[in-house]
């Protein structure tokens, strides 16, 4: 079945091939030329067109440059409109016989060239104007994913930081701990109001360094750390080279609630989350893993939930289709949810 864009495509060519035709048809009582002819010269006008379009690399070109794409154009433009006028200068003396070749001019041969030359140019135009259009339109529509995306983590991070429980967990460790370790008590306090604070300041930049991704990471382990005590075990080995290079924001605090909410919160022996990253083969490699063993009655997102979808469309919105995110089931006793995030050139 024809395409949305090849539709569009074909009713361009018959429209506008079609429509000079028609214009040059209603002149022709005052021209040499028969309507015919000109139909003729329509016909081959559209069929070296959709040659170009199939055979040189157009689609590239629209990426270009304005300057380096204007001078494709032009350069184009003369080459199909010599090609054009030869054509229709073949069919005008052997096929059509509208006049001989001893009545052929130079004079009359560069007039026509310069005629065709413009109507390539003009093809040519509307070819890369469209082309711009979609792209505009193509952008717009990823701007508007990428703002749902985020919107979308905003709400589902809210929401998970403001759950009732969470915050009565957190209220009851510091009314516990404000009598038996003040200061312990002052660091929770600390921890929840810079997750908090994070979580409302999200609506800044899309993407953070990695090292500050990494903080409110620690602000909010340090809370589940209170809830869960001895069965959270959290270790991290990031290298240098990695905390400067940009991320989503929310993205590893994301994974790292899917491994404690689906992982080491459900088991009563708890588990261990390690937060790794590498800089490898000019991409940052990040990974978040969970030892917890999970009896085989308890159910499992099939994907990692919302949570990762929506953190894995972030991904790919931001970091170009090469980023990726992959959660690794493969062994019973580990989950590893692993982030690959290609370096700027």
């Amino acid at each position: 079945m024809m395409s949305s864009r090849a539709r569009v495509y074909v009713a361009c060519q018959l429209g506008g091939w079609g429509l000079y035709g028609l214009v040059n048809t209603l002149l022709a009582w005052s021209s040499p030329v028969t309507p015919l002819a000109w139909w003729l010269f329509c016909l081959s006008g559209a069929v070296l067109t959709h040659l170009a379009r199939t055979r040189l690399p157009l689609r590239a070109w629209a990426a270009l440059p304005l300057p380096a794409l204007a001078v494709r154009v032009l350069a184009t433009a003369l080459g199909l409109g010599l090609v054009q006028d030869l054509v229709a200068f073949v069919l005008g003396v052997f096929v059509l016989r509208l006049y001989t070749l001893e009545q052929a001019s130079v004079f009359g041969f560069v007039s026509s060239s310069i005629i065709w030359t413009l109507m390539m140019l003009m093809w040519l135009v509307l070819y890369f104007a469209i082309h711009a259009v979609e792209r505009a339109r193509r952008a717009e529509l990823e701007r508007w994913k990428l703002e749902a995306a985020a919107q979308a983590a905003e709400l589902r991070f809210l929401k998970a930081q403001l759950q009732p429980h969470f915050l009565f967990n957190c209220l009851n460790s510091v009314r516990a701990l404000i009598s038996e370790d003040p200061a312990r008590a002052q660091e929770v306090v600390t921890r929840l109001s810079a997750l908090l604070r994070y979580a409302l300041a999200a609506r800044g930049p899309e993407t953070v360094p990695l090292e500050r991704e990494l903080q409110v990471v620690r602000d909010y382990l340090g809370l589940e750390g209170v809830r869960l005590e001895s069965r959270l075990r959290v270790r991290e080995d990031v290298e240098p080279a990695a905390l400067g290079v940009s991320v989503p924001a929310m993205l590893v605090q994301t994974l790292v609630e899917n491994a404690i909410k689906h992982g080491v919160g459900l088991t009563p022996e708890g588990g261990e989350v390690t937060v790794s990253a590498r800089v490898r083969d000019g991409a940052l490699h990040l990974e978040v893993a969970n030892t917890a063993t999970l009896p085989p009655t308890t159910p499992r997102p099939e994907s990692g939930g919302v949570g990762l979808h929506n953190a894995s469309e972030r991904l790919r919105l931001l970091c170009g289709a090469d980023a990726s995110l992959h959660l690794d089931r493969t062994q019973a006793a580990l989950t590893t949810a692993r982030v690959r995030i290609p370096l700027p050139a």
